[in-house]
């Protein structure tokens, strides 16, 4: 969004692809423990290397959100797109700043409902919400290979 904001605004507001927003707020929510990535890697080769490569991310989870852990960002987009309705979605006016001022990539994302002044935009399904525990579970049995 930051660095093409003219991009996600043809894809979000301009188009009409079928496409459903995973903010940030939320995937930092579906962050995993150290427990979690122990069980990951125990459970076999793959495991063991994904979570292998995760050290820097690790550590820079820790300085940012005081987390010993990660945060599975593409992980959840993708669990959306493989089992729609995993993520608790909402139908939303989307639209993306494209100016030159410093909120310029920002999602604006009308949370408001019945407002005549609401922005202009197109309304799309925005996930704002999961049961961050069963998301875990379910990231961690697909990874592992366990179903």
């Amino acid at each position: 969004m930051w660095s093409d904001p003219e991009a996600a605004r043809r894809v979000l507001v301009e188009s009409d692809v079928p496409t459903t927003p995973v903010p940030v707020d939320l995937t930092h929510r579906a962050w995993v423990s150290d427990d979690w990535l122990k069980a990951l890697a125990a459970a076999g080769p793959a495991g063991t290397s994904l979570v292998s490569v995760c050290a820097p991310y690790r550590a820079h989870y820790q300085r940012e959100l005081g987390v010993d852990g990660l945060v599975l960002h593409d992980a959840v987009a993708v669990a959306e797109a493989i089992w729609p309705g995993l993520l608790k979605c909402r139908r939303l006016a989307v639209d993306v700043v494209c100016d030159s001022t410093p909120a310029r990539g920002a999602t604006l994302i009308d949370t408001r409902s019945g407002y005549d002044d609401a922005p202009a935009g197109r309304e799309i399904d925005v996930a704002l919400d999961a049961d961050i525990d069963a998301l875990r579970d379910l990231l961690l049995d697909k990874l592992s290979g366990r179903s």
